[in-house]
């Protein structure tokens, strides 16, 4: 599945007329720096994000995008230079070119690896650090997400004393799961406290149940995974034939991996993240099928959920906060081939099921994963972080 970066000017500040902050006689909006890392999945919240924030019209935000690798640049051919300083260094320069000239109330950084080597813009300006998933956490999925863990012991306490410094320097966490708040307070020592479980979530006036549809001669399941092995496709396909539902039901697949196509199963390939194309998939299925091995949250979830499907996923990573077994979906053990199979034919077989389901998804989508909603706790946690300091400020 292509990755597109959103048609927005990267660099460009978005003004506000509101969320203003008192500074002399005169009065300004709230600046905020976000920084967005472009790596897989996180576009996708980024695009999210951005729209949000700019629909809130509440701060004046620039936005700088960082891919953590530059082509040819001078740290990508220093030989021999660990992963952790190349990286972290690409980040910096990237935060250097696009934060340059201005000054801002507060930081944000979509993932830890984007602040790796940030350390000085983090004591300078208020900072608001969000992932979905800590770094242990990543090591241990390590084998399925074709991660190599640093295999250098003085590396590894390295990397760990730097993320365990900057959870511990920013003002506030923003991870989008439970299980990844766990992670922060159990591996990292980080006060409960300054946690703020905020998943970013999807624009759900546009993520929503098409206003009509002929019904589907066959119930279409609909499968969303750039990384097919890893999000289960095969065992989703191995279930599907051996159900024998070929005449009552589909397969939509969704994917950016070369998968061989077989009776009832369509593929899709080169579906961009957020595009016209991605939503009528979405809109013309029934069923939301992803029996994914490793996950950290997932926006396809999200997304499904918004636009009222039923979703089958796993109990993995913090996907158990996004769906609610047994009233959106059902959430199954990773790798679960016979759960997954009862869990289809019921769905398959049972519309009124399905439509029971269909209804709380879009309900709790709406409750909880609506990003304006989820924008709008993220800047006015920023905006405490401001009135905190300035507060710490005249109290000196």
């Amino acid at each position: 599945m292509a990755v597109q970066t959103p048609p927005l000017l990267a660099d460009a500040p978005t003004t506000a007329r509101s969320g203003r902050l008192t500074g002399g006689a005169r009065s300004r909006p709230l600046r905020i720096g976000f920084v967005m890392e472009q790596v897989i999945g996180h576009v996708t919240w980024y695009q999210n994000l951005r729209r949000a924030v700019t629909s809130l019209n509440e701060v004046e935000a620039r936005w700088v995008e960082t891919r953590l690798f530059e082509e040819g640049g001078l740290l990508e051919r220093i030989p021999g230079l660990p992963p952790l300083v190349r990286s972290g260094g690409r980040a910096l320069l990237d935060v250097r070119r696009g934060l340059r000239g201005s000054q801002y109330d507060a930081l944000l950084f979509n993932t830890q690896k984007a602040a790796m080597l940030c350390q000085w813009d983090m004591l300078r300006t208020p900072t608001m650090l969000m992932t979905d998933v800590t770094p242990i956490q990543y090591d241990r999925m390590a084998d399925l997400y074709d991660h190599t863990p640093d295999r250098s012991a003085p590396l590894r306490l390295l990397k760990h004393r730097v993320n365990v410094m900057n959870f511990h320097l920013a003002r506030a966490l923003i991870p989008s799961s439970t299980w990844a708040r766990d992670s922060m307070i159990r591996d990292y020592g980080v006060p409960p406290e300054r946690i703020h479980v905020i998943p970013i979530g999807t624009d759900t006036e546009r993520w929503r149940p098409a206003e009509s549809r002929p019904t589907n001669e066959r119930v279409r399941m609909l499968f969303v995974g750039g990384h097919f092995e890893r999000k289960g496709g095969r065992i989703l396909l191995d279930v599907f034939r051996s159900l024998g539902l070929q005449d009552r039901a589909e397969v939509h697949v969704v994917t950016r991996e070369a998968v061989e196509p077989t009776p009832g199963v369509t593929i899709h390939t080169n579906v961009q993240n957020n595009s016209p194309e991605l939503l009528g998939l979405y809109q013309s299925a029934d069923l939301f099928v992803l029996p994914t091995l490793a996950d950290c949250f997932g926006n396809a979830s999200i997304e499904a959920m918004a636009v009222g499907l039923p979703v089958i996923t796993t109990a993995i990573g913090g996907i158990p906060d996004i769906v609610e077994h047994g009233v959106t979906g059902y959430l199954l053990s990773a790798g679960d081939a016979h759960g997954l199979a009862d869990a289809v034919r019921h769905l398959v077989m049972d519309a009124d099921a399905r439509r029971a389901f269909s209804m709380a998804a879009r309900r709790r989508a709406l409750a909880r994963f609506d990003a304006r909603t989820n924008a709008a706790k993220i800047v006015d946690l920023a905006r405490a972080l401001v009135d905190e300091r300035q507060a710490g400020a005249m109290a000196g």
